[in-house]
């Protein structure tokens, strides 16, 4: 193993950058376990005096805390591994080391096939590691913890199948989009933020297209929603609207959770309406309707293309920020990495991993602006559909249901909600929709 540079500015940087981030969640976790502990039990004043929240009697509240608090225990020792296991990563020169041995088998740096395949493996056996120590983690997750409280109706064999699945998906995906990436790389040495970034933006919205074609149906079944009321109204809502989709389907998310939900994915002709089977069974009519025109409010109001405008300049940037160091030799020699001014522009591929490790150190100051933002298209969304089915109780119980059905928290602390919801909580999202 090669040595580590610890006075280095991106060593140090990395270093208390993760352990910051880590003490940051552990304290907000902490506070909503507290706060559980002594408001877990109480109903919200907001809902004594609707109907619908009758579901949260004495024994639902329990279990609402119980989940929770399982999930937080279950959370405690993953996230201990997941902090040792970065560190030891880092700090023991995993990475020049792997960098070093899959050189050999690359014959790199000559062309760009030598360092597509150096750059491939390398991204593919970085990721290993932690992917090993997760697999305990996601067992218990889903057949002790979801299992537990209703959630899962996983097999082993289906877990299994699902994994192998999403393993060749994956790799593939990485595949196809690590040669355009080593591409701008190796053509454009001195210009490849930007055109980076075109590449990611391009990539994901292809991925958009394939998505519900391609990848959800090799999990899921989809079915053209039924002929009656529920497709009728739905129809006319989206009619009114201008929108456009290539169906209404149903999807079998009861074969491996209980949870639900609903969606819109797709772009142009693969545009779709997903309404998890889960969701048909545990909502009315009204309420399935007033649902669908909060994500209708998404489309309307046109928060996801505004998303993706905001994103395109933040991603510049912070591309440019990543280019410039890794243009450096400190960031290499800190790392570990043997690397010369004159290798530079042949190993950028390895600048831009160690670049968005450090950069990744520091992210968790960065879910209060993502999170606030969404959660105020959120509110936007719930009143657009109340206007445009004129029965906000609809969605008010659609939405007690929801959290009824998924055991979500009522009374999380208001930093936690502040750090980690991208949605307003149900009592926040029900005083809106009352005041409007």
């Amino acid at each position: 193993m090669t040595n580590i540079v610890l006075s280095n500015i991106f060593i140090r940087i990395f270093v208390a950058g993760t352990i910051l981030s880590f003490i940051i969640k552990h304290f907000l976790e902490f506070i909503d376990f507290y706060a559980r502990l002594k408001n877990g039990g109480k109903l919200p004043l907001e809902l004594e005096n609707i109907p619908a929240a009758s579901v949260f009697d004495r024994e639902k509240l329990a279990k609402i805390s119980a989940y929770e608090n399982a999930k937080y225990l279950f959370w405690i020792p993953k996230s201990l591994c997941g902090l040792a296991i970065t560190l030891i990563l880092v700090l023991s020169g995993f990475y020049p080391w792997l960098f070093n041995v899959v050189t050999r088998y690359t014959g790199y740096p000559f062309g760009f096939t030598s360092t597509y395949f150096c750059a491939f493996l390398f991204f593919v056996l970085a990721g290993v590691p932690e992917g090993i120590i997760s697999i305990p983690f996601d067992l218990i997750k889903e057949f002790v913890i979801e299992k537990k409280f209703g959630f899962s109706k996983m097999t082993f064999k289906l877990w299994i199948l699902d994994q192998i699945k999403e393993m060749v998906v994956s790799l593939i995906m990485s595949a196809i989009l690590m040669a355009a990436m080593i591409a701008v790389l190796v053509i454009f040495p001195d210009k490849w933020w930007i055109l980076l970034v075109c590449v990611l933006f391009a990539f994901t919205l292809i991925m958009q297209v394939l998505y519900p074609l391609v990848i959800a149906p090799m999990f899921n079944k989809f079915t053209p929603l039924e002929d009656g009321e529920l497709k009728e109204r739905i129809s006319r809502l989206m009619t009114n609207l201008g929108f456009k989709a290539n169906g209404i389907f149903v999807m079998d998310a009861s074969k491996r959770s209980g949870h639900s939900n609903a969606y819109f994915g797709g772009m142009g002709k693969s545009k779709r309406i997903v309404l998890y089977d889960t969701l048909i069974k545990q909502l009315t009519t009204d309420e399935l309707v007033a649902v669908l025109g909060h994500e209708l409010g998404h489309y309307k109001l046109h928060h996801i293309i505004r998303r993706f405008l905001v994103m395109i300049p933040v991603e510049l940037i912070l591309m440019f920020v990543l280019f410039k160091i890794a243009q450096g030799t400190s960031i290499y020699t800190g790392f570990g990495f043997a690397i010369a001014d004159v290798q530079i522009q042949s190993v950028q591929f390895i600048g831009l991993f160690l670049a968005s490790l450090v950069a990744g150190s520091v992210d968790e100051f960065i879910p209060p602006i993502i999170n606030t933002c969404s959660r105020r298209d959120e509110y936007q969304a719930d009143a657009f559909s109340a206007k445009l089915t004129g029965n906000p109780d609809a969605l008010i119980s659609g939405l007690i249901k929801l959290n009824s059905e998924n055991l979500s928290e009522l009374l999380p602390p208001k930093l936690y909600v502040i750090w980690n919801y991208s949605h307003p909580t149900l009592i926040e999202r029900i005083r809106a929709l009352k005041k409007n």
